[in-house]
């Protein structure tokens, strides 16, 4: 752990300075781990025990919020963060044709993420866009009405 903080000095003052400021706060683990996983990127173990110490809560406790709460992640994505929703509406609609085609297109499987760090694959069950399915978001951003012969030039948009 102690190489991880040292290579991240810099990010973990950042996150003392957020702790400090909100350690007697009755939400302060869960906006704790919120503000660290905007500052690392992910939540790594490093970071979970760090926190854990930092406010005496066990890290036990802190892996199983990180693993319960979908929005943390635990590993490190790539810079374009792709979730297929599998929701009723869209796998109506062919989402798992959407799906299949994304991991055809950049190389790996959902769930994970290009060797490059330029992609992660995802689905979930519903991102609350039903309105024009099926639907697909690239690191925050709605696209509805999806078809496999939009998947290329949405790619291209991501270089």
């Amino acid at each position: 752990m102690c190489d991880f903080i040292s290579k991240n000095k810099e990010l973990f003052n950042q996150l003392d300075l957020f702790i400090n400021s909100t350690k007697d706060e009755e939400d302060a683990l869960m906006n704790t781990l919120l503000h660290a996983q905007s500052i690392f990127g992910y939540l790594p173990k490093d970071v979970q025990v760090y926190i854990g110490d930092k406010l005496s809560v066990s890290h036990d406790k802190i892996n199983y919020l990180v693993n319960f709460y979908h929005y943390f992640t635990p590993e490190l994505k790539g810079k374009y963060k792709i979730n297929v929703c599998l929701g009723r509406a869209c796998s109506q609609n062919g989402s798992n044709k959407i799906l299949a085609e994304f991991e055809n297109l950049i190389g790996i499987k959902c769930g994970e993420t290009t060797p490059d760090m330029k992609y992660s694959l995802e689905s979930s069950r519903c991102v609350g866009a039903c309105r024009k399915p099926p639907i697909i978001t690239i690191n925050g951003k709605v696209y509805d009405n999806i078809s496999i012969e939009d998947i290329p030039s949405i790619l291209e948009n991501c270089k």
